[in-house]
């Protein structure tokens, strides 16, 4: 039966030209074009966690994945300076402006999760020639002890995720892989066999050297003063994202370099270690070419294992599923995203500052806000944005004014202040645009339930 099978297959080959033609190009073009390692490095060392059946690698992926600056390093990959766009980090508590620590660490994070949208009904919202900023609201809290386990480290680091989904995904990839092999083995196709065979070798010596020692956030220590810091690519841009949630942990992300949570030493095994793995990636080369060059069903074997390897890093195991995973297992964070837009650029301000809960200081020795005057230190992280001048003095005092009276005092007395309000500032082009903001923020706060100064304040309004 098997030997009808593969007479016909060959047969197929020979009676039509093109099929032949086309196995002798397939396996480089894939192997050569389409698989992306940088990412699937740095979820191999953000997470200790990955796939050791996906592990065809191209030429490119061979230099970056013997590279000693790729072992001994703290930082992820991509983390590392040139080596994706930088995040510039705003902090609402000190008015600090510094380069986010791991920028594709905290994308990646962003991109796990589906954002639930903030409608601004706002009037200004309906305006002409407006430039919209969107503002991703990031609320960031801490795993409960029974929800954070974190996985024994082990030679192989942590093999297996947490999520039933990569779960899932990781069996079917043995099934295939499994199924491929035995496929192989029964046509005669010996090539793509040790192809095949490679694969979980290659991946194994891969993890050794680059999945074993996952990152984890260099402090822990909990605190209950929440903080707000803002991120950007640039202070110009129209897309910003809102991290509000415990000090502590924001600062650790954010701010603070991640830690390699083993030994950052050379293991006794490494050189034996590389130069396994450059006997691997020759060997899936020299594998790939005699496919290509042979032009039978061994090419088409070993091209369906890439492209699956390919669909399956792209679509079912991306890396911001490794990241998912990561924030669970190791950091012990979860992630709540929400989306709004707002009409301007001083909306935007105007809606951060009425969601800062470090605004307004605190009166020396109480636990009373000080809403006479905002926090000098507080106000700081607008001067990149929109510099000190005698307009911004007038257009905070506008503000102060509005959080402290015009909006919040539903009463006769409230109505009275915001007409005195809009009666002062009516010349003022931005008077409008505070008004949004403040609207805005109370509602972002309902909607995403986000604490107030401290923690303490979440417990006070749930008694």
């Amino acid at each position: 039966m098997f030997e009808s099978a593969i007479e016909g297959l060959n047969a197929t080959l020979n009676q039509i030209s093109w099929v032949s033609e086309l196995a002798g190009i397939l396996p480089l073009s894939a192997l050569i074009e389409f698989i992306d390692i940088p990412p699937k490095l740095h979820i191999y060392q953000l997470a200790g966690s990955a796939a050791l059946w996906n592990s065809p690698i191209t030429p490119a992926g061979s230099r970056l994945l013997l590279s000693d600056d790729n072992f001994l390093q703290p930082h992820c990959y991509l983390d590392r300076y040139g080596n994706s766009i930088n995040l510039l980090g705003l902090d609402g508590r000190y008015g600090s402006r510094y380069y986010v620590s791991s920028p594709e660490t905290i994308r990646l994070c962003i991109q796990a999760h589906r954002a639930r949208v903030i409608e601004n009904s706002h009037e200004n919202i309906r305006g002409d020639d407006l430039r919209l900023q969107n503002l991703d609201i990031i609320h960031v809290s801490r795993l409960q002890p029974r929800e954070h386990q974190v996985p024994k480290l082990t030679r192989f680091g942590h093999v297996f995720p947490r999520s039933p989904r990569m779960r899932l995904a990781h069996l079917l990839g043995w099934i295939v892989l499994l199924a491929m092999i035995v496929m192989s083995v029964i046509l005669r196709t010996y090539l793509s066999f040790t192809f095949l065979i490679l694969m979980p070798v290659t991946g194994g010596v891969l993890f050794a050297l680059h999945g074993s020692n996952p990152r984890g956030l260099l402090v822990h220590k909990a605190t209950r003063w929440n903080r707000l810091i803002l991120v950007a690519e640039h202070e110009n841009t129209t897309d910003w994202v809102a991290f509000y949630g415990e000090a502590t942990i924001l600062n650790s992300l954010i701010n603070r370099p991640l830690k390699p949570l083993g030994s950052v030493q050379k293991p006794a095994s490494y050189i034996s270690l590389r130069v396994a793995l450059r006997v691997l990636i020759l060997g899936q080369w020299a594998l790939a070419l005699g496919a290509a060059a042979t032009k039978d069903w061994n090419a088409y074997f070993i091209t369906f294992w890439i492209s699956f390897c390919i669909f399956m890093q792209a679509y079912v195991m991306p890396p911001e599923r490794g990241a998912k995973e990561w924030m669970k297992s190791y950091a012990g964070i979860r992630i709540e995203r929400y989306h709004t837009q707002l009409s301007s650029r001083r909306a935007l301000l105007n809606t951060i500052i009425a969601l800062n809960p470090d605004s307004f200081s605190l009166r020396p020795g109480t636990q009373q806000e000080d809403r006479s005057r905002f926090s000098s230190e507080a106000m700081k992280w607008i001067d990149p944005i929109l510099g000190v001048t005698s307009g911004r003095e007038r257009w905070e005092e506008a503000t102060l004014k509005a959080m402290n009276h015009a909006v919040k005092d539903e009463g006769q007395e409230g109505k009275s202040s915001r007409a005195e309000w809009e009666e002062e500032y009516k010349k003022d082009f931005w008077a409008p645009f505070i008004m949004e903001g403040i609207y805005m923020a109370d509602k972002i706060k309902e909607q995403a339930n986000l604490p107030g100064r401290t923690n303490e304040d979440v417990r006070k309004s749930e008694v």
